[in-house]
């Protein structure tokens, strides 16, 4: 019934459709999992909720650039990234605004994060020059006993995964005896300086692609996150953040597919592996792995890394992507930011997409909607990624 279901209803509604929450729907109907995961989330949501009017009344003020996503009363997840990507595409038209540069130009995420002191990995150099990048890789071939390896090359125009726009340097590509500089180094480099970024493949492409292609091409070259490597692919430990209206929400390891961490210290398996019942089901098991992140205070360092990102950039909604170091819960660092989080959170996801969305219809209608503040927007015409630093003690 299940998949009968799906192929003749749900597949027709979105050419996305693992990201349409109204599968949820019909697996908790359906499933007693599925039914027992939607009435936890439920109950989150509800402990939840006060804490993200706290914060909305408090703790945000938003930048005018993320205002102007138009919504409605059930409004999903999907359609609200949809509502904010054509937001960004008139205001570009209609002032040549690019605040999306926060997320889509590494340069201008790394820069922001710079000015901000927000901790990230040791950014080497920026450049938007190609004889300038080119150059001062040749500085580190000359120089190559000075570097520690590996070190990352990323095109700061080039954020879709698809792009292939990151290089991991190791030191055989500076050395003259493999010749990988001119031969594998080089090329990439032409390549990718000139390659145009491509969103293709989701419902927004078209929008998205058209802001994308106004991009001036660019690297940066950072070096590695040094924490204890302790993910099942021995790499950095990231967890993902959703941030609503400067209040961490829950945080996502896509690692371990998927284990999704909770403001109230527990942590939820969904097993995503289509040979799980949990796979059609999207029911969620305790998790012992991770249940250090939660014991020993690294979560806490997470939350308010996040928060402090989302607080500064003035964001409505994001998805702070976040390294731990298993040896410094106080320190972890942010990797990266999305502003159209292609990631599923299950049964959490229509409860997200409400907190998103009523805000925006407080702003539109101009007066509280459902119990929901009309956010206060700061008074600035400054792009979103250029914005200073605000002076201490006191927020924009």
């Amino acid at each position: 019934v299940l998949a009968l279901w799906i192929v003749v209803v749900l597949l027709p509604w979105d050419d996305v459709a693992k990201h349409d929450s109204r599968w949820n729907s019909i697996r908790q109907t359906l499933t007693r999992d599925g039914a027992d995961a939607a009435q936890r989330a439920e109950a989150y949501w509800k402990s939840q909720k006060p804490l993200i009017l706290e914060s909305l009344r408090n703790n945000f003020t938003l930048h005018p650039y993320f205002g102007r996503t138009e919504v409605w009363k059930g409004a999903r997840w999907d359609e609200i990234i949809n509502q904010r990507i054509t937001a960004m595409g008139n205001q570009m038209d209609e002032s040549g605004k690019k605040g999306f540069m926060i997320e889509k130009d590494k340069c201008a995420m790394f820069e922001f994060f710079l000015r901000h002191d927000i901790p990230v990995a040791k950014i080497a150099w920026i450049s938007h020059s190609f004889a300038e990048t080119k150059e001062k890789l040749r500085e580190i071939q000359q120089n190559r006993g000075s570097y520690e390896f590996p070190l990352f090359l990323k095109g700061c125009h080039l954020t879709q995964g698809s792009d292939s726009g990151m290089m991991a340097l190791k030191s055989s590509h500076f050395s003259d005896a493999t010749g990988k500089f001119d031969s594998k180094l080089v090329p990439w480099l032409k390549k990718k300086w000139t390659q145009k970024p491509n969103d293709d493949g989701r419902p927004w492409a078209a929008t998205m692609n058209k802001l994308l292609h106004t991009l001036q091409p660019g690297m940066a070259l950072q070096h590695p996150f040094r924490g204890m490597r302790v993910s099942p692919y021995n790499t950095p430990l990231e967890v993902k953040v959703e941030v609503l209206w400067g209040r961490a929400y829950l945080g996502l390891f896509a690692d371990y597919h998927d284990v999704i961490a909770l403001r109230d210290g527990s942590l939820e398996f969904t097993c995503r592996d289509s040979a799980c019942p949990e796979w059609w089901t999207h029911g969620n098991v305790p998790d012992k792995r991770l249940q250090w992140v939660q014991e020993n205070g690294h979560m806490e360092g997470v939350w308010k890394l996040a928060e402090l990102t989302a607080q500064r950039i003035g964001i409505d909604e994001a998805r702070i992507d976040i390294f731990i170091d298993p040896a410094k819960p106080e320190s972890p660092v942010v990797n990266e930011i999305s502003l159209s989080s292609g990631h599923e959170y299950f049964y959490h996801t229509d409860f997200l997409a409400e907190a998103w969305a009523a805000p925006h219809r407080s702003l539109a209608k101009g007066e509280n909607v459902e119990g929901w503040p009309i956010p206060e927007v700061r008074k600035t015409d400054v792009d979103v990624h250029l914005q200073p630093k605000p002076q201490s003690g006191k927020k924009y």
